[in-house]
């Protein structure tokens, strides 16, 4: 535990203050400061959609619809009116229908602004996590946060099977095989999803307590993100998987050069500042790990080394200090120190930025904070009244209200 005057920066109190431990959350709070330092507060993603080829008289292009993929991890999300997956979908149908395109050869999503990046999930993810939307992959082309939904309902009794009632958006090919079961009152949602090495299908596990209703709805991971919007649009135009392809470009020097392209619609993301609202108040991994890599490519840094340079660079802190895995929190093998998170929350109060900083921290119980939990840990790292202060506590292997 740190805690600071907010004015001068003096330790009020300290108790274990640099043993670094797994922050769970509020390592957000470190991830939210770099990108307001990196990117700044009016930082926008851009997501292009073009086609190349001859369009002859009877609708058929004889090339390819592109999705440029620009790391904007809100397109399609629900969180803003103008990302909303059906509203872009819309769009980019009536664009493509527009112009006259009937068919095509094949929707490819073009990745190459990020050719480097062939990692989606970050390094520490637990495999009980991956199948889960808060633990969902990441790329240079994220669709509907990466994640579909599973509308379930608890059985009469406890014990009874929880029945799968619908998927909204699923990803294609996906076959569930529910082993849920109905959980106590008051138990709540205790579900998880899981992938077997075979990879071909996915098991719902858990319990869904009989008080949580008939349509209780929960999230599921989409493995391959890139394809996902491909293969959605693909059905929006009503287009045939046996005559159109989906493609993933990795590099610009396959299927058209992008001076070969024309342009239909640019779709860009809301600013930063929005971006890093959403991202503390709903604790989005996504959001994080998303950062982490456009900062990585802006000043040419790998990701596992960002928040160690930022905290050095910018607040002189030392890298021991800051030992990171990702940019959510959601990995156990993260290792930060609450001297670490309170002298970061202390220094940027400095910057410019800081009102945008602050007002994306949660309110909890009246106290401006960003919380944290992961499995047998708890976290909490804001401010209060005329304080500054970090409080992590790990291995404590209760419930989380007993820890609290």
């Amino acid at each position: 535990m740190a805690i600071l005057d907010n004015k001068t920066g003096n330790i009020v109190f300290a108790s274990n203050k640099d043993v670094g431990l797994a922050p769970a959350s509020t390592l957000k709070t470190i991830t939210g400061a770099a990108a307001l330092h990196y990117l700044g507060s009016d930082y926008r993603y851009e997501t292009l959609l073009q086609y190349s080829g001859i369009l002859d008289d009877y609708g058929t292009l004889d090339g390819y619809i592109y999705i440029v993929g620009g790391g904007d991890p809100t397109l399609g999300s629900s969180g803003w009116n103008e990302t909303n997956g059906d509203t872009i979908i819309d769009r980019w149908a009536y664009l493509i229908n527009d112009i006259g395109i009937k068919e095509c050869r094949g929707i490819v999503a073009d990745v190459s602004v990020w050719s480097d990046d062939t990692q989606t999930i970050p390094d520490g993810y637990l495999w009980g996590d991956i199948e889960n939307y808060y633990g969902t992959g990441n790329s240079v082309l994220n669709w509907r946060e990466n994640q579909f939904r599973l509308i379930l309902s608890p059985g009469d009794a406890v014990g009874k099977p929880v029945t799968l009632i619908a998927l909204v958006h699923p990803p294609s090919s996906l076959t569930i095989i529910n082993e849920a079961t109905t959980g106590p009152l008051g138990s709540g949602d205790r579900t998880n999803m899981y992938l077997p090495l075979d990879g071909n299908h996915r098991y719902l596990r858990g319990s869904l307590a009989i008080d949580l209703g008939k349509n209780f709805s929960i999230g599921g991971a989409v493995a391959n993100s890139v394809l996902y919007v491909a293969d959605e649009l693909r059905q929006k135009m009503r287009w045939s998987t046996d005559t159109t392809d989906l493609i993933i470009l990795k590099t610009k020097e396959s299927i058209n050069t992008v001076s070969d392209r024309s342009t239909l619609d640019v779709h860009h993301s809301p600013p930063m500042s929005d971006i890093l609202y959403w991202f503390e108040q709903d604790s989005i991994n996504l959001y994080g790990e998303i950062i982490i890599k456009t900062i990585g490519h802006k000043i040419n840094s790998s990701a596992n080394t960002i928040l160690p340079t930022y905290c050095q660079n910018e607040h002189g802190i030392e890298q021991t200090a800051v030992a990171t895995i990702d940019g959510s929190g959601l990995s156990p093998e993260n290792r930060v120190t609450t001297w670490t998170l309170a002298r970061v929350l202390f220094y940027v109060q400095r910057s410019s930025w800081f009102p945008i900083y602050r007002s994306a921290l949660p309110i909890i119980n009246g106290i401006r904070m960003k919380s944290g939990y992961i499995k047998n840990v708890l976290s909490y790292a804001g401010y209060v009244n005329k304080y500054v202060f970090s409080i992590i506590i790990n291995n404590f292997n209760d419930d989380t209200n007993v820890m609290r």
